[in-house]
């Protein structure tokens, strides 16, 4: 195999140089953002509320979106972990807040669920005999 074969293609290098130049050098990750079949970016918090009053259930984000649960619930996670503070409730659905004492409430919350998974999880590989 010749060097030109084994080299790596360039895959939107030039895009990612330009792209890590206009933000200071620091690379900026849009694996969040989804492309529809228009070619147009969606992001989930937009189409939200900033507040429970206003929140949007998730069949409404399908709706709105055409996205299916899992997609949307992959993008809200991924969002979340880019820093939107998408927080929700099993009642009113997804909303943006803004305050810290709800985005905390809402964290304390997914910590102990965690930790209700892992006990059960625990549990399960104790029954199989696996700890």
């Amino acid at each position: 195999m010749s060097a030109k074969e084994k080299a790596r293609p360039a895959g939107g290098t030039a895009e990612r140089a330009a792209e890590t130049a206009a933000f200071g050098g620091a690379a900026i990750s849009y694996d969040y953002l989804t492309t529809t079949a228009a070619g147009r970016q969606i992001k989930i918090s937009d189409y939200l509320g900033h507040s429970q009053e206003s929140a949007v259930t998730g069949r409404e984000l399908c709706a709105l979106t055409g996205l299916d649960h899992r997609t949307i619930r992959a993008q809200i996670e991924q969002e979340r972990r880019a820093g939107a503070l998408i927080v929700a409730d099993n009642k009113s659905g997804y909303w943006v807040t803004d305050d810290p004492a709800e985005a905390q409430r809402f964290a304390r919350s997914m910590k102990h669920r965690a930790k209700e998974i892992l006990r059960t999880a625990r549990a399960i590989e104790r029954g199989a005999g696996l700890d």
